[in-house]
Order: C-alpha cells, then sequence, then structure tokens
C-alpha cells in the first residue's frame, strides 16, 4: 500500500486533476520516472566525457595540446590571483577566454598535423605561452574581475 493517498486514482474526475495541478501536487515519482530522469540529464555528460576518453586515447597530440592549454589558464589565473584580480569572478574568462584556448588547442593540434610537425613539446609549450597571455590580457581588462583588497 502507498505512504499517502494517490493523487491520480482510476475514474478521478477531471476537474480534481485539475485543481490538484493548479495546487501543486504532483504526484510520487517511481522508480521508472527516477531511472529515465537520470539517464535523461546525466547520460549526455557521460557520452561526451567517454567520447573525449576515446578521441585522446586516438590523437595524443591533441590530448596534450589541451592538457597544455589548460596549464597556461590556470597559471595566468593563479598569477593574476596573486596580484589580487579574481578572474573567475568576470565575464571574459568564461565567455571569451575557455572557448578560444579549448578552440587553440583544437587549431594548433590539427595544424601541428597538417604541417608534420612531430614536436609535441615545442607545439605544447607555444600553446602554453599564447593560452597565458591571452588570458592575462583578456581577462586584466575586465571591469567585473574584482580588485580585492
Amino acid at each position: 500500500a502507498p505512504a499517502g493517498p494517490a493523487l491520480i486514482a482510476p475514474g478521478e474526475p477531471l476537474a480534481l486533476l485539475i485543481v490538484r495541478a493548479m495546487l501543486g501536487e504532483e504526484p510520487k515519482a517511481t522508480l521508472v520516472d527516477k531511472v529515465t530522469n537520470f539517464f535523461v540529464d546525466n547520460l549526455w555528460q557521460y557520452a561526451h566525457i567517454a567520447g573525449a576518453a576515446f578521441l585522446f586515447y586516438e590523437d595524443r597530440l591533441l590530448c596534450s595540446c589541451s592538457i597544455a592549454g589548460f596549464v597556461g589558464l590556470i597559471a595566468a589565473c593563479m598569477l593574476l590571483e596573486a596580484t589580487r584580480v579574481s578572474p573567475t569572478h568576470g565575464d571574459r574568462l568564461w565567455r571569451t577566454v575557455v572557448p578560444v584556448c579549448g578552440a587553440l588547442a583544437v587549431v594548433f593540434s590539427i595544424g601541428a598535423r597538417l604541417m608534420g610537425w612531430t614536436s609535441h613539446m615545442k607545439i605544447c609549450g607555444a600553446l602554453l605561452a599564447v593560452c597565458f597571455g591571452i588570458t592575462m590580457v583578456t581577462v586584466k581588462g575586465d571591469k567585473d574581475a574584482r580588485l580585492r583588497l
């Protein structure tokens, strides 16, 4: 037997269903509803992670470039934090710098492949410096990245 009264009983009048919906009463979620919501809400995230892991396994240069870009971005944020600027409080970091650094990792990786370059260390070092510079210049001029006293 259910713990509480069932909100929708067989043969219940439509007017009663409408009143309950207007009052904000919802039926209890069943196990099937919970499992369905879990897969609908979370499965796409796991699919993207699995796809990225497979892609990084297949293309090690792209993985190296992604890590180098991330390290450059984090290093610039840490330096800005040390100089009393809060880079995470501004919009430029999230709207500009993160997408640009991600795109640059892909561009550097594909460009190196097309040009036949095989020196991963030099390519990743250059990308790290570029991401560091872009982050410093872009976030430093952001008024929303508040100065902390």
